[in-house]
């Protein structure tokens, strides 16, 4: 028997129903069309379904309606992608690895971004679980910055939105997002479907309790707000409350909704380890009868309902043809943007790209008299920047007042104040996490890691700040400064006297610095802290102070 219809006008006089039905029923088209045709015919290799989560990640997608909003999802987000206008052909084109889209071929169809001018910019997901939560606290941050610093007004209301599973909130990044959003009051959304599982994990073993709100019930600076994501009119309401209380100026929010996964985790995974009274459950909680009982015959007919669920097929198919014709990338293309291409700025990230311009400088070196140590002289050029660049941050464990572990960022922080030279959390990932979001909306981050040895938190976020601007094909980078001590003393200890700094050379997608007195570290820091990539700028313990370096 199909629940009874609830009185639209008053649960969510807001809501655009026809549009949820839309673009619900265009999800659950694309997701049928693929598991039957597309991925038995090998036209798609990477398939994860959104069947059940779909109907309230559109809802919220309808309320991204800022220009300056940005959100980041992971693998089961596509329905969101679709309420924000990413087309259909780029969609399935990406799917199918084909030529445009996402990625120009270059990444699997599930990782998404989208660029746009007109709306909402959805920043370049990763692949990795609990990644997309660092990176989105640093977008939120540069909102505020954007607002209260550089005086930009068009930053006004907008809000910094991440979506993630419930196995993703047992994650280093999600803890360390959560972190940055309460203790700074960012306007940040954490979104957080619950299906009750990681894969085949069940959820007692991610979360204690298996409710993530519930435990958070209690952290300080947090709106919670806790639902069933099946119910259209508690899902709305429960969306739309966290989103005024975000855009409303109050701090960040946390939705946890409890959807279910009505198919496997992807295309491979036959759900064997559910027991069949589990699946029968999940399917009795399907979202799509229960969307329908609330607009039939409240908003629409049943006719109109079968019209449209016709209408999002032939839509579909229509696409999965455009899609299929497009040619595969050009293989004499394919090492193009590794790094930036001078006349050829990406779509959305940088300082660059938001109109900065350096100031002219002389051809020739200007000596000042007598020779310093590499640590003033890596000083005055931060200074310099930070005196010329409004979007230039430097921040880290211990670069404020202390004026970090090595006194480079000494007296920056009095002269520049707490909001561009600053201290952060002892976490590595929302280091880099935190300069990967800022860099996305057009600052200029320089973030300090202490010691060579500490940045291996942070590895995952590294590697992908690396591979953006390529895996996107140019539509976004994240050009940053990462400076960071290396090598050792004549004593010392396993912790601080790592020197496999050698591996960065071997990240796609990175520059690396490594000056070896202090009139090369001032050109390179400043012609890093000027360009168009991410730069790994290393400073020798051993040199710091030393008369050959000077």
């Amino acid at each position: 028997m199909s629940a009874k219809p609830k009185p639209v006008a008053k649960t969510a006089p807001q809501t655009d129903w026809k549009r949820v039905v839309e673009v619900v029923q265009t999800s659950r088209a694309m997701d049928a069309i693929e598991e039957r045709e597309l991925v038995p015919g090998k036209k798609i290799f990477y398939q994860f379904s959104a069947r059940g989560h779909d109907m309230a990640q559109v809802l919220l997608g309808l309320h991204l309606t800022h220009p300056k909003d940005a959100l980041c999802g992971y693998y089961r987000s596509r329905p969101i992608l679709l309420s924000l206008g990413v087309a259909l052909e780029d969609a399935l084109g990406s799917a199918m690895g084909r030529a445009g889209g996402y990625s120009d071929g270059r990444d699997i169809g599930v990782v998404f971004n989208y660029p746009n001018a007109n709306g909402a910019s959805a920043l370049p997901m990763c692949g990795g679980v609990g990644a997309q939560y660092t990176p989105t606290a640093g977008y939120a941050q540069a909102i505020e910055y954007a607002k209260n610093v550089l005086g930009d007004r068009s930053f006004d209301g907008a809000i910094s939105v991440v979506l993630g599973g419930d196995a993703s909130v047992a994650t280093n990044g999600f803890w360390s997002a959560l972190t940055m959003a309460t203790t700074l009051k960012l306007p940040m959304l954490f979104y957080i479907e619950d299906n009750g599982y990681g894969i085949s994990t069940p959820g007692w073993l991610q979360t204690p309790g298996q409710n993530i709100a519930k435990n958070l019930a209690s952290f300080s600076g947090l709106k919670i707000c806790d639902g069933d994501g099946t119910d259209p009119a508690e899902a709305s309401e429960l969306i739309a409350d966290a989103v005024a209380h975000v855009r409303g100026g109050n701090g960040p929010a946390l939705v946890h909704l409890v959807v279910p996964r009505l198919q496997g985790h992807s295309f491979q995974d036959t759900q064997a380890y559910k027991p069949k009274d589990a699946v029968d459950a999940e399917w009795a909680r399907d979202p799509l009868p229960k969307l329908k009982a609330h607009v039939v015959p409240s908003l629409m007919s049943e006719k109109d309902w079968d019209a449209s669920e016709a209408k999002s097929e032939e839509n579909v198919r229509r696409a999965v043809q455009v899609a299929d014709q497009r040619p595969v990338s050009e293989p004499s293309q394919v090492t193009r943007f590794v790094f930036s291409e001078d006349g050829t700025l990406q779509d959305e990230g940088g300082m660059l790209n938001a109109g900065y311009a350096a100031p002219r400088v002389s051809d020739e070196p200007k000596p000042e008299g007598a020779r310093i140590n590499m640590i003033t002289a890596i000083r005055r050029v931060l200074d310099n920047e930070l005196a010329v660049n409004p979007r230039v941050l430097v921040f880290g464990e211990d670069v404020g007042p202390k004026g970090g572990v090595h006194g480079v960022t000494l007296g920056l922080q009095e002269k520049y104040g707490v909001d561009r030279v600053f201290d952060t959390s002892l976490s590595e990932e929302g280091i880099i996490g935190r300069a990967v979001g800022m860099a996305i909306a057009g600052l200029m981050p320089v973030p300090e890691i202490q010691f060579r040895k500490y940045a291996d938190p942070a590895c995952e976020q590294i590697n992908d700040c690396g591979t953006m601007r390529w895996r996107t094909a140019n539509r976004f980078a994240a050009p940053m400064v990462v400076r960071m001590p290396v090598g050792f003393f004549k004593c010392g200890d396993p912790w601080h006297s790592q020197t496999n700094e050698v591996q960065f050379v071997h990240s796609p997608g990175w520059r690396v610095a490594c000056p070896s007195n202090a009139e090369d570290a001032v050109g390179l820091l400043r012609t890093a802290l000027r360009g168009n990539d991410p730069v790994m700028f290393l400073e020798h313990r051993n040199m710091l102070d030393a008369a050959s370096a000077r």
